[in-house]
């Protein structure tokens, strides 16, 4: 699935590394998170991915160490340890951005992500690399665009992005397959229109193949409102999921895990940006769904960023907020009908803002990745960010 955050990007001397080996530890929940430094650009390493493996984890950003935007990506093991060095996918004179990743037969990964040329034009790629960091194909995704998203399945490639519309009108949603050797399988296909203030797509491919795809966008609606396409061989079908309340709902991530499916979005209907979980039948992904789902949080700052994950019957819901003053990782566990097994813990507790993660299942627990940055000025965008992983029970 894909990881998406704030576009924060600058540099500034001070190394942040030796900030995050400092003071990056939570001490919430017993027993206690351990969070590893991944990223060593000491420039900005943003936006992170994460795929979990047979034996550990490939996580992804893009960082700007490079005095341009880049795709890496780095293994760890199973307990989250760096198993080799930081490994370099794209080099071209674009910047490239927002990278999602997926594991692969073999050893692989599949990587999407989009360049911004230096005209501003958009191109989403594809791409599949060896385990040794060789990239064997890249693709563009037809009709160029931006924000594309991953799945691997029974060897085929899933992707869902947005891009241009053909009427040359706004953005749509679309989405495309592929094969292990990079061919296209049958026609790209147009989901719905997108917004200038769709920010990201992400999707599941379910136990039958089918693909989840999920977003956000003002279309026919009075504010952001959250749609559904369920790909079957036959074509898509797309579902308005979230009431016309005029109050935005934003950043849906869908989790599928046989007959069940989880969501998650942060909406604005409260007065104040809020978590929300629906947890249920995957039958009952359908319209008014806010009228069935749960508000997980309930603070004075704004809860953002949410992302979850199945690990057997358990969810694991992962979201950033910054009541305490800067964006801090919060993590809470729910059963197959959206029933909290635990109360919220804080992950991290440090002086920089814990920004957007990603949570994958693993043995027992969840594996969550993230970025923590510090702005160059207060309240700024400039600054320095890394790229932090933790194990969580």
């Amino acid at each position: 699935m894909a990881r998406r955050g704030p576009r924060l990007r600058g540099r500034e001397s001070r190394p942040l590394s030796v900030l995050v080996a400092a003071s990056l530890c939570a001490h919430c929940g017993s027993p206690p998170v351990t969070p590893r430094q991944v990223s060593h650009s000491a420039a900005g390493a943003y936006e992170a991915a994460l795929a979990a493996t047979d034996t550990g984890f490939i996580a992804a950003w893009y960082d700007v160490r490079d005095g341009n935007g880049e795709i890496y990506v780095r293994t760890l093991d199973g307990e989250g340890q760096p198993r080799g060095s930081e490994t370099r996918l794209t080099s071209n004179p674009a910047e490239s951005y927002e990278p999602s990743i997926a594991a692969s037969p073999g050893g692989r990964v599949v990587v999407g992500w989009y360049d911004k040329a230096t005209d501003g034009t958009l191109t989403a790629r594809v791409g599949l690399w060896s385990a040794a960091g060789m990239n064997i194909w890249t693709n563009t995704l037809p009709g160029g665009g931006r924000n594309p998203v991953v799945g691997v399945d029974r060897g085929q490639i899933v992707t869902a992005w947005i891009r241009p519309a053909a009427a040359g009108d706004g953005e749509e949603v679309w989405t495309a397959y592929w094969n292990e050797a990079g061919e296209p399988i049958g026609m790209p296909r147009r989901l719905g229109m997108a917004h200038r203030t769709t920010w990201n797509v992400n999707l599941d491919v379910d136990d039958a193949g089918i693909a989840w795809v999920v977003w956000d966008a003002v279309w026919q609606t009075r504010a952001s409102e959250l749609f559904l396409a369920r790909l079957t061989p036959q074509g898509a079908s797309v579902t308005l999921l979230t009431n016309d309340d005029g109050h935005a709902s934003k950043y849906p991530d869908v989790a599928i895990r046989a007959n069940d499916a989880a969501l998650t979005w942060f909406d604005a209907r409260d007065g104040n940006t809020e978590v929300y979980l629906f947890a249920g039948p995957a039958g009952e992904l359908t319209s008014q769904l806010d009228d069935r789902a749960q508000r997980v949080t309930d603070t004075r700052g704004e809860s953002i960023g949410a992302y979850l994950a199945w690990n057997g019957p358990r969810i694991g819901l992962a979201w950033c907020d910054d009541t305490v003053g800067q964006h801090e990782i919060y993590f809470q566990t729910f059963d197959r009908r959206g029933r909290a097994l635990a109360a919220s813990r804080r992950v991290t507790d440090n002086s920089m803002s814990s920004l957007i993660p990603a949570v994958e299942p693993w043995r027992n627990g969840f594996a969550l990745a993230w970025s923590e940055f510090v702005p160059a000025t207060p309240g700024g965008h400039g600054g320095r960010s890394e790229i932090a992983f933790a194990l969580v029970p």
